[in-house]
């Protein structure tokens, strides 16, 4: 709650600095199902998980299937695009690459029978809000 000038009101606030970050992936359907039983949503689950091993998504869209041709920085073909945002700056940059944190928590990772490499999951940061 907050109290601004006697009077409390209760609200949520996001804080500066939120990074928001792009997961393209290819072999591994995430699609979100809202069922528990699904494979496609416990593959969302599992990259959920994993991302909040470091830092908990403040937001996340539907994973959105796309053909990956321009889009990601280098893989090409049907894939995947999911993005999500942490409030935590920079929280995966290490020696000035702004993902490296994720590469290294899901690179030689399996999901769904999915080793991910460098040769099927990419990521990139955009700008601070």
């Amino acid at each position: 709650m907050a109290r601004i000038h006697g009077a409390a009101t209760a609200g949520e606030n996001l804080a500066g600095n939120i990074n928001f970050y792009t997961m393209y992936i290819k072999t591994v359907d995430m699609s979100f199902t809202g069922d528990l039983a699904d494979q496609s949503q416990q593959n969302m689950d599992d990259v959920v998980n994993i991302i909040s091993l470091i830092a908990q998504p403040l937001v996340m869209n539907n994973p959105i299937s796309v053909t990956l041709d321009g889009i990601a920085p280098t893989l090409t073909g049907a894939g995947t695009i999911f993005k999500f945002a942490v409030e935590h700056d920079r929280v995966f940059e290490r020696d000035g690459d702004n993902v490296s944190v994720l590469k290294e928590i899901f690179y030689g990772i399996t999901i769904d029978g999915t080793l991910l490499t460098t040769s099927n999951t990419e990521f990139s940061m955009s700008d601070l809000l």
